[in-house]
Formats: C-alpha cells, sequence, structure tokens
C-alpha cells in the first residue's frame, strides 16, 4: 500500500512535473496570468502514485484570445503525454472576474484532462465560444478551503466565496451521473468514494470539504456493515503502489462484482432521494 501525499512534501518526480507545467503556463500567459492554483487529491494529502489526477486552476486577468487558448491547450496536451504519472493533469482556466463574482453559471476560458487529449491534437476543438461547467463551483469551494497558490495571487485575494447551495449542486450533479444506469460499473472505485464523501456532506452539513480517503473512512463507519467489505477493496484499490495500465485505471485492473455495485447503487438512489424529500 503506497503512501499518500500532500503538497509541497511530494517526490520529486511529481513536484518537479507539477514546477515545470507552472513554467509552461507562465511561458505562454506571461502578463496575463494572474495564478495558478493548486486543488483535489494532490491538495488534502490524498493523492496516490499509481491512481490520482493533478487539479490545477488557472485564473487570467481577461478572457483568451483564440489563438493563445489554442496554443494553450495543445501545449498542455503534449505536456500531459511526459508526466510520471498514470492519472493525468485536470485543469481548467478562468478569469480573475470569474474567481471573484463567480457568476451562474461558470464560464471557462478552456479545459484539459485525459478524455479530451485527443480532441485537442487532432484539431477537433473551437476556441472562443462560451462554456459553462458545473464542475466548477466545485473545485472552486476545494481551492478556496483546501488549495494551495503555486504561483500568482494569494487564494484570499483572487477567489471569492460559493455560495454553498451551488457548491453541493456540483457534488450532487456528479453524484446522481455516478447513480444513473449503469455507470458505477465504469469506474467503481471513483464511483464508491466520491459517492461516499457526497453523502458524509450533505450527512454533515458543516461546510467543510473532504478527500476521497475521508470519504472513504466515514462510509465504512456510517453506511451499512453490508456495503463495508466493498467500501474496504474501494479504498485498498484507491491507496495501491500497484502500478495499472491507462486502460485499466478505472477499474484497479481488478473484476468487480456486478451485483454487489447494483446493490450500492440502488441503497444510494434511495438515500438520495430522502434527502431531496
Amino acid at each position: 500500500m503506497s503512501q499518500p501525499q500532500k503538497w509541497p512534501q511530494v517526490n520529486s518526480e511529481i513536484k518537479d512535473y507539477v514546477d515545470q507545467l507552472v513554467a509552461l503556463l507562465q511561458s505562454h500567459l506571461k502578463q496575463q496570468l494572474a495564478g495558478v492554483y493548486l486543488h483535489g487529491s494532490l491538495a488534502t494529502g490524498s493523492y496516490y502514485f499509481p491512481k490520482s489526477d493533478i487539479d490545477i486552476l488557472v485564473v487570467v486577468t481577461e478572457p483568451l484570445v483564440p489563438d493563445l487558448a489554442k496554443k494553450v491547450s495543445i501545449s498542455i496536451a503534449k505536456y500531459s503525454d511526459l508526466r510520471p504519472s498514470i492519472g493525468d493533469i485536470e485543469l481548467s482556466v478562468i478569469t480573475a472576474d470569474t474567481a471573484k463574482h463567480i457568476p451562474k453559471p461558470i464560464p471557462y476560458q478552456l479545459h484539459y484532462s485525459s478524455s479530451w487529449r485527443d480532441r485537442i491534437l487532432n484539431g477537433d476543438m473551437q476556441y472562443g465560444n462560451e462554456a459553462f461547467d458545473t464542475d466548477l463551483y466545485v473545485h472552486l469551494v476545494y481551492v478556496k478551503k483546501r488549495g494551495y497558490c503555486l504561483v500568482g495571487q494569494p487564494i484570499d485575494v483572487v477567489f471569492g466565496d460559493v455560495d454553498w447551495d451551488d457548491f453541493m449542486f456540483g457534488v450532487l450533479d456528479d453524484l446522481e451521473w455516478i447513480l444513473e444506469k449503469e455507470h458505477i460499473l465504469e469506474s467503481p472505485y471513483y464511483g464508491i468514494l466520491n459517492m461516499c464523501r457526497s453523502f458524509q456532506l450533505l450527512s454533515k452539513n458543516v461546510q467543510i470539504v473532504y478527500s476521497k480517503d475521508e470519504g472513504g473512512e466515514w462510509g465504512l463507519a456510517h453506511l451499512p456493515e453490508a456495503f463495508h467489505p466493498l467500501i474496504q477493496m474501494t479504498l485498498s484499490i484507491y491507496r495501491s503502489s500497484e502500478a495499472v495500465e491507462e486502460s485499466d485505471r478505472e477499474t484497479g485492473g481488478l473484476e468487480w462484482n456486478r451485483e454487489e455495485l447494483l446493490a450500492l447503487r440502488d441503497y444510494a438512489r434511495e438515500r438520495l432521494s430522502d434527502y431531496h424529500n
């Protein structure tokens, strides 16, 4: 079992990789860069080398012109191929006005994640069009409450306060996707840990945010005992030092019991329905 890492006390490969990503952004955005901010597992102390992504939020002083947005996107996509980990960069760029005043819905200038890589490098993206992302409510809160400033202005200066109801809307939007159809079968450990973390947020309602690790531990303490073996399996896979192929990352390279996963999904659907009522 691997040890979780937390910025800035991380192994040199990850530290150097993040530092060079910041330098790449600085070289492209120059004076337009207001700051680069780390959030997610590497900021909360539950970063596991074989599984976790590197979550970055970039703030710019003004909207990006299409040519610059394209140039930055392609550079990030190419740089992601050099990463020392299986987990990829997940990065969004927003303006300083958006970060401070948080409009509804939340617009972004560009986004990168592994699922966008091929479209970016194949020239299948359009730049300059208005685009919005509900997940940004969640990312903004994690930056504000548990994030790190990698370069630029301090977090409290750059970011305004997200309405907690908007944050929970983003959390529940993701949870509802996990519980739709048979999505939980596609990425079991992601779905289970996020489900546990979502119910932890709903149960405590104290405007504190949690890591996937913390969500899983909460699930073991508070969800029905029948699901504990499945949650423990999920945490073991998440924390494992065993390297897996990119194609096996969503399952940890293991076989999962379909009936057990769907039973947990059905329980979660019922519990979520009770919260809504």
